[in-house]
């Protein structure tokens, strides 16, 4: 038996996530290890050094093993000392030593009167933040309420422990028997409330997911209609057409053109031979087990995009596998068009009999005039006929190895010849919970850049579909009770009749309560109509956001993806106009366009840093029929793509390179996106002259080489866009930041740089905190930040020289009660600070509500 004297590893904290206690580092240089009630006991035998011997007789036969429901035999213990030794949650006793800091209060089990009602009243769970360090005579914890460290002895650390599965005081005792009294441990609940070590679950809900509305609503769906389902219609002879839509939260509106058009091509001739099934979302067992069986082989009809092609493809070869005479039709942009591309997608996919490319609603109307049932009861297809529709790949059914493609359809000159699914009662048979539909003004983008497949380098005519058909749509989706429409143009706010329709939706919401969200494109090349289109949504209380798609403003890169003709003096013009009308405004950027380099990826989120707009950034993904799939451009710009056709190098970066440019914005996403160094990066930025990317560079760096140093930063560039909580909570991250200032660039903590350090971790939500909490500071942040935030600053008036003021922090949101990232149907902003006078808005339809949220 190993005889050498052990003691607690001081990097590693006790800390929880979703009921489950872990021995666990910050820096994330180790696996956590999950430990249990008598782990918790051992390990307060090592916060001095002690022999593993020794602390085994001290469970077994001491006064610990009075407090623990059951405790494993020595051998048992020593093994367990073993494991948790080579974890190296436990290390030689020689090589380290336990601080013992500074601490405001001992928290042990007192003898006091107690005020049992306040304990024993509902549930309990410790605050997610909350974490037990090891110090040379306890564990201690920091409390955010009160602003105060606090220690534990082992009775106490077991109690508090106790509550990381939520339950009563009463059933926290029964799992904890031993502990105290009963009066004497009701006391120490009541206590560790009152600390905020402990949240009552009544007040602070645990974490929610999966909705994409407004942070604790119930999720709204659309009224279900009375169209005709499928079990409540019978086979009748016709070849039956299948619609698969791929997700059930909104109307499938491509599915829904197609079955428009097939139901009016030549005054509904189609319906003759064939029977549209009702479009319906369909469980794997209603689809495989319900509609097919109950109406046999048909034509299934698969609309395909880069997030529904692969289920596509496995519903797709399921039929096929299941009966062969099921006659599989693919389209969508996710279809490749490129003819070497479209070869191989055929090859890799034999369950797909007929690809689509281009528009589908008369191709699909003229393929199906030359589709019959065989004498075996199969699909099958004319090949001489479908050699005269345009637009097609399709495998030669005598050898269907190999493929006949027809010429490119030309498009649709009259959007209108296609008769709208909502008007005609396409989408009236629609099971499913309806969050959005989906509706178009227009077709076509005038611009080619080559990323993108929308204007296919053609720089298309845009084709406008009827005002009056549009206005009735959306009418239509009011009336439903729609909570999001989702407008799917390239350049919403082109025209002048989209500020009309804009103020459609707005009448259409104060009519029916609905729609309650819109999500667009917006136009790259104007701010006059786009600025009129979000003020009406914002006064009409419609949620939704400024959104430019800047992708890059490197002057290289716009040439390499012929982007030259949208012009960045507009997206400037634009900045200004939204911050004046005090709207949000976010931008799209994408990381790894052909012609980027980390230098000039920098530039750009420093560009937007500087205007304290909100941006997000994609990595680019090769779409199939997009310019830049083109062979011949990608062998000049030598992109190269992984297994999912994302790009990982080209002329301009290598394969590091493009990690690098993903790992700062990262950073860049954590500190200014989420607001996790708003406040501190614009002071550093403007009082010290260190640019935000460069502070952010640094941050990476030290995170790199000195994780065992910066454990809390490590954690927060780790972990932090997954998992949204600060074991120990921020004051440990925000005082790292401190060292990482001095230290990297000789910034010293003063009082101006304190109240930047508060007011940035008093903007995090931490559900041990009371909202609204207001703290005055020794120097007016408020004013300060307002007086210089997003202006060009060319004199900056320190912080030092405003007098005293006060903060606000209000959580209406309840964003201490939800870790997840998603508030809207489609969000391009982040959400995560808690609301205050010098917050950014979360949406139009709520910016002036962040003035009042703080004033009331």
């Amino acid at each position: 038996m190993d005889t050498r004297p052990l003691i607690m590893n001081p990097e590693v904290r006790l800390l929880h996530r979703k009921g489950v206690l872990f021995a666990g580092w910050l820096s994330g240089i180790s696996q956590p290890i999950q430990v249990l009630e008598f782990d918790v006991a051992l390990l307060s035998l090592f916060l001095k050094p002690r022999t593993p011997g020794d602390a085994a007789r001290k469970i077994t036969e001491g006064t610990l093993r009075k407090m623990l429901v059951s405790v494993p035999g020595q051998n048992a213990l020593l093994g367990r000392i073993h494991q948790l030794r080579q974890a190296g949650v436990l290390v030689d006793a020689a090589a380290q030593d336990l601080e013992n800091p500074e601490t405001d209060e001992r928290l042990s089990l007192p003898d006091a009167e107690f005020r049992q009602e306040l304990a024993s009243r509902g549930a309990l769970r410790i605050g997610a933040n909350i974490a037990l360090e090891p110090r040379s005579d306890s564990f201690v914890a920091w409390s955010p309420r009160t602003r105060n460290w606090y220690r534990f002895d082992t009775g106490l650390a077991l109690l508090l422990l106790a509550f990381v599965t939520p339950g009563t005081a009463d059933e926290a005792l029964a799992s904890r028997p031993g502990l105290a009294s009963k009066d004497s441990a009701y006391a120490s609940i009541a206590k560790l409330l009152e600390s905020g070590l402990l949240v009552r679950c009544e007040d602070r809900p645990m974490a929610q997911t999966g909705t994409s509305q407004r942070r604790g609503a119930p999720v709204i769906t659309a009224r279900r209609l009375n169209g005709p389902r499928w079990q409540d219609i019978k086979p009748d002879g016709r070849i039956p057409v299948y619609f698969t839509p791929h997700m059930e939260n909104h109307y499938p509106l491509a599915l829904g053109m197609i079955a428009a058009a097939i139901n009016s091509h030549e005054d509904g001739r189609l319906l003759e031979r064939f029977h549209p099934m009702p479009i319906s979302y369909l469980t794997p067992q209603q689809l495989f087990e319900g509609i097919s069986r109950k109406f046999g082989p048909g034509v299934w009809l698969f609309s395909n995009y880069i997030w529904s092609l692969d289920i596509n493809l496995k519903i797709a070869n399921l039929l096929k596998s299941r009966d062969q005479a099921n006659l599989i039709i693919f389209g969508g942009p996710s279809v490749p068009g490129y003819a070497a591309a479209c070869a191989s997608f055929m090859a890799d996919n034999p369950a797909v009999d007929i690809a689509v490319h281009g528009e589908g609603e008369v191709a699909i109307a003229e393929l199906l005039d030359h589709v019959s049932a065989g004498e075996q009861g199969q699909v099958v297809y004319d090949a001489s006929g479908l050699q005269e529709v345009q637009g097609l790949t399709f495998r030669d059914p005598d050898a269907r190895e190999q493929l006949v493609n027809t010429p490119p359809r030309t498009r649709l000159k009259e959007p209108d010849s296609i008769p709208s699914p909502y008007l005609t009662g396409v989408f009236d048979s629609y099971d499913g919970a309806v969050e959005a539909a989906i509706i178009e003004s227009n077709r076509g983008c005038p611009f080619g850049c080559t990323f993108c497949d929308w204007g296919s380098a053609t720089r298309q005519k845009v084709r406008k579909f009827d005002l009056d058909r549009v206005k009735q749509e959306i009418e239509w989706i009011g009336r439903n009770q729609v909570r999001v429409i989702w407008i799917a143009d390239a350049n919403f706010g082109m025209y002048d009749r989209d500020i009309e329709l804009s103020e459609y939706i707005v009448e259409t919401k104060k009519k029916y309560g609905f729609p309650q969200e819109v999500v667009v494109n917006y136009t790259k090349n104007t701010t006059r109509r786009l600025v009129e289109i979000i003020k009406a949504f914002s006064a009409g209380g419609i949620i939704s956001q400024g959104i430019i798609s800047i992708q890059t403003t490197d002057e290289a890169t716009l040439e390499v993806i012929n982007r030259r003709n949208i012009k960045t003096e507009k997206y400037d013009e634009l900045t200004r106009v939204f911050a004046d009308a005090n709207l949000p405004l976010s931008t799209d950027l994408m990381i790894g366009l052909p012609g980027i380099t980390p230098q000039a990826f920098d530039r750009d989120l420093q560009r937007y840093f500087d205007v304290d707009v909100s941006a997000k950034a994609y990595p680019t993904q090769l779409l199939p029929n997009s310019p830049m799939a083109d062979p011949e451009y990608m062998e000049k710009y030598q992109i190269k793509v992984d297994d999912e056709d994302f790009i990982i190098a080209c002329h301009s970066f290598n394969e590091q390179e493009l990690a690098d440019m993903k790992a700062i914005f990262n950073v860049f996403m954590i500190a200014d996106g989420y607001s996790v160094l708003r406040y501190v990066l614009r002071f550093l930025q403007w009082e010290h002259g260190i640019k935000a990317l460069d502070f952010m560079h640094t941050m990476l760096t030290c995170s790199r080489q000195e994780s065992s140093r910066f454990p809390c930063v490590s954690w927060v560039l780790k972990f932090f866009v997954a998992d949204k909580f600060m074991p120990g909570g921020w004051k440990g991250f925000y005082d790292e930041i401190a060292v990482i200032a001095r230290e990297q660039y000789g910034v010293e903590r003063d009082p101006a740089f304190d109240t930047v350090l508060l007011v940035n971790e008093l903007a995090m939500p931490d559900e041990t905190m009371q909202y609204p909490h207001t703290i005055q500071l020794p120097h007016d942040l408020v004013s300060w930040f307002r007086e210089h935030n997003g202006q060009p600053v060319h004199e900056v008036k320190p912080l030092a020289s405003y007098g005293p003021g006060e903060f606000t922090v209000d959580d209406p949101d309840s964003m201490v009660s939800i870790d997840m990232d998603y508030i809207q149907y489609d969000s391009h902003q982040y959400f995560w600070e808690l609301r205050s006078e010098t917050a950014r808005a979360k949406s139009v339809s709520d910016a002036k509500l962040v003035k009042q949220a703080v004033s009331a």
